[in-house]
Parts: structure tokens; sequence; C-alpha cells
């Protein structure tokens, strides 16, 4: 999750030698900001929030857009999206380019100077890492497959088709994307004509129309078969369409309806009993935080969570809060679990936690977990009988499905 965004910290955290370069790129040569004054961060962003108050409206919003930007790509997490960025567009030794002083706030900065390009298509990865409402099917051909040539122009149709009855979609923009073994297809057609409020140019109230793009992605998987698809807002006939109009346009493939059976199973974590082993050479300790328990007889559902207390147990936490003297633990079934996996250092590997959602009937949110990671995860997640799927087939699916 991306920390929240506020100019005064970007002024802060940014070395002001890389801020005054920013600045004269954008045209801002006016601004005074000599690099000396380096112990002066809150007179640097009182006269520069004094100094956007001068700026048309448009140069504002232009200097916020590229702030936000910078600020967003400024954490760990944001410096792997820019190695890979570099990666795919030929620069593989970008890592190693960025001088060794800067934090992430410089890194961050240095690269929007010297590789904008390779910025931009960060931007794009780190927002995939962050998208967590995915569907997924598994039914679409495996291997290689070359794209149909018009590939773009029928997606971009097709979607601008679909969308029109409902009055949007009038316009409509694909971009490709290839990452590793996913291919991905970025579509921005136009939703609803909405009304804001904003202040003119004369700082004066007024109400203004636009266009808003909706943001469509598909994310196609050769070597698996599978499409996941990222379209929250949509219903889910919406979602069905589209997927078979990427088959159509990108594959010249007709798909048939889609009704797996569930991929993951639950219940067994309400056990007392029920152990979940780990090998101590994964080096991972792993709890239970979050379970949401669900009623056939009485269409109720409850959720149980323990806090960071290493002692506190969320079978305990189901004896404590659940009255099963009303309505016994056989009749409640598990409808989603919260894992939490502390990773520790090993063989190199960095220590961490991950969490993640596991849902009933098959959603996960292993998405955007390391590659390294996922593994290790998917390894206890069939150990425990949690992942009932017996082949490609019971790939981690998205939460949200």
């Amino acid at each position: 999750m991306t920390r929240p965004f506020s100019i005064p910290t970007v002024l802060r955290m940014v070395p002001p030698d890389l801020m005054k370069s920013f600045l004269t790129t954008l045209g801002h040569d006016a601004f005074d900001l000599p690099c000396d004054r380096l112990a002066r961060k809150e007179e640097l962003v009182r006269t520069f929030l004094a100094y956007l108050d001068e700026l048309p409206r448009a140069q504002v919003d232009e200097l916020e857009a590229h702030l936000h930007g910078i600020s967003d790509l400024a954490s760990d997490g944001g410096f792997e999206a820019l190695t890979e960025a570099a990666a795919v567009g030929g620069i593989p030794d970008l890592g190693a380019q960025v001088p060794s002083d800067l934090c992430v706030w410089g890194r961050s900065m240095w690269i929007w100077l010297h590789h904008r390009a390779i910025f931009d298509k960060a931007q794009i990865l780190h927002q995939i890492e962050h998208m967590a409402w995915w569907r997924k099917r598994n039914d679409l051909p495996k291997g290689p497959r070359e794209p149909a040539p018009d590939a773009l122009e029928r997606l971009t149709r097709g979607i601008s088709a679909l969308l029109k009855a409902q009055g949007r979609g009038k316009d409509c923009t694909v971009e490709r994307l290839e990452r590793g073994a996913l291919t991905y297809y970025f579509a921005y057609p136009d939703d609803f004509v909405q009304h804001v409020t904003v202040h003119d140019h004369d700082r004066r109230l007024t109400v203004e129309a636009f266009r808003q793009t909706l943001l469509i992605v598909f994310a196609y998987d050769q070597a698996e078969g599978s499409l996941e698809l990222y379209a929250r807002g949509l219903h889910k006939p919406i979602k069905e369409q589209l997927e078979r109009l990427f088959a159509d346009a990108v594959l010249r493939e007709e798909l048939r309806a889609f009704a797996p059976d569930a991929a993951y199973e639950l219940d067994q974590l309400k056990d007392p009993h029920f152990d979940l082993q780990l090998d101590p050479g994964d080096r991972i300790d792993v709890r239970i935080r979050r379970l949401r328990l669900s009623s056939a007889c009485t269409g109720r559902r409850l959720v149980v969570e323990v806090d960071d207390d290493p002692q506190d147990d969320i079978r305990r936490a189901i004896d404590e809060c659940v009255n099963l003297d009303d309505l016994p633990l056989s009749q409640w079934h598990v409808t989603q679990a919260t894992f939490c996996f502390e990773f520790l250092p090993a063989d190199g590997r960095k220590p961490g936690r991950q969490s993640f959602d596991v849902g009933y009937p098959r959603s996960c949110s292993l998405r955007s977990a390391r590659p390294e990671r996922v593994e290790v995860i998917r390894k206890y997640l069939k150990r425990w009988k949690i992942d009932r799927a017996e082949s490609a087939e019971s790939a981690v699916l998205p939460l949200g499905y």
C-alpha cells in the first residue's frame, strides 16, 4: 500500500540538488532553491507552497502529479519496480548507476530525472502490485501463441461497443506490456460524465463536467493458459463478456462458460486439533490472524480475529467469542481466512511478513507477493489441504473473484 501523498514530505526528503534539477526540468528556474540550504527545510516548505499559490492551476497540477509519482516509488517496493522496468527496458545495471549515497526518495527522483521512460513503466508495474480485486480463469489455450496482428484494435473496438450500451466507452485506448511470462493489456475506456465543484482561474467556486476513464486490465499467461481480469466496479456479466472479448480479439478463440469447482477448503482451520505443520528448514512462522465463519442454518456471518500477542490463538478466540451452545461448531463453515507468514533470514533471503487472505470457494490475495514467498506459501496451502486443486488449474486465484 502506498503512503499518503504530501508535498511538504517530498520537499523534506528529496535532496535539495535533485529537487532543484526537478524544478529546472519542468521550467521553474525562477524558484530560488540554492543547494546550501540543507538545514532550512521548513523555510523551503513555506516558500515553495507560497510559490505554488502564485502559479496558474495547470502548472500546479503538473508539479503535483510528478511529485506524487516520485512519492509513490520512494520505497523498497518502488525501487524493485524501477529495477524491473529497467531490466525490461534494456538497462539491467540501473541499480549500479544510481548514486549509492541516495535514500529511497533520492533514488526515485534521480531515476525520474535520468530515465523518464523507465520511471513511467515502473509506475505501471507498481500499480499492478497494488490491484487487489482480480478474477481469474484457467481454461484458455496453453503454449506459445502470437497475438492476432490487429489484436489491440479489435480489443479496443470490442470494449467500446460493450460499454456504449451503458452510456460510456465512447473512446477507448488499449496498451500492451510484457512482464516475464505474463502479457498485460491495459484498457482505458471512457466512464460516465461526472460533475465536480472546483475553483476556476479566478478562484471562484464553479462546477465542471469531466469524463474520467475506467481501468480494465487483462493479464494473460500463455504457459498456464490463464487469464486474470481487473475490472473493479463492473458487474460479473460484464466481466464475463470482457473475457470473451479478449479471447476473440487477441487469441481468436471462443471461450465456453466457466464454472470451476471450489479450489480451497478452509473448514479444517476451526478444528482445535489441526496442526499447521512446518519444515524447520524453511525458517518461517505462521499464524491465522482472522477467520470468517458463515452459518447456512441462520444465514449469519461472524468474524473472529487475534492481535499481535504471540500467546493469542485463533481457536481460543473462537471458544471465547462464538456461542457454541446455541450453534455447534459443525454448523459453522470457514469462508475466509487471513494468514500471516513470517519469513526469517535464510540463505540471503530478506526477512519480512506476508499477510494474505484465502476465501472459499476460490479466491486468494497472493498475487502481489514476491515470487519466492509465493512458492513457499503454496507449498503449505497444499500440505494443509487448503489448496485442493490437482494441476495447473490449482494456481492461486486472486481475491475478489
